[in-house]
């Protein structure tokens, strides 16, 4: 996911999303779970912990907790009236029907697609 958008998006805590991303392409995933779950201590359900615990399920083939970890983050955002938010939004809701298509649940991805072409046009009007 693009940086500048999810720093555009979420304002607080950067220097821990950035940090555990940085760990996540050097493959330190142990100390990047660490830093996420830190966050949502701070921040209970704060979402770019939940998205960034949805990249390393992803990463250990965990599409089950992807698809969990992505639709808790999404609920947390899904009314924003932020447009760097809804920006985010779609492409979470593009990784959740990613998530679903490799657990078989091909007709809930459509609807994550739907929503997601929904959320991008809503955002360019």
């Amino acid at each position: 996911m693009n940086r500048q958008l999810m720093h555009d998006a979420f304002t607080t805590m950067q220097t821990e999303i950035e940090q555990a991303q940085r760990l996540i392409q050097q493959d330190e995933l142990i100390k990047a779970e660490e830093i996420y779950h830190k966050m949502l201590e701070q921040e209970k359900d704060f979402p770019p912990a939940l998205h960034g615990l949805s990249v390393l399920a992803n990463k250990i083939e965990e599409q089950e907790v992807r698809e969990n970890l992505l639709d808790r983050a999404i609920q947390q955002i899904k009314e924003t009236e932020d447009r760097n938010q809804k920006a985010v939004l779609a492409i979470w809701l593009t990784e959740q029907a990613e998530a679903l298509i490799k657990l078989g649940r091909q007709d809930e991805a459509k609807n994550c697609i739907a929503e997601s072409e929904r959320v991008i046009k809503e955002n360019l009007s």
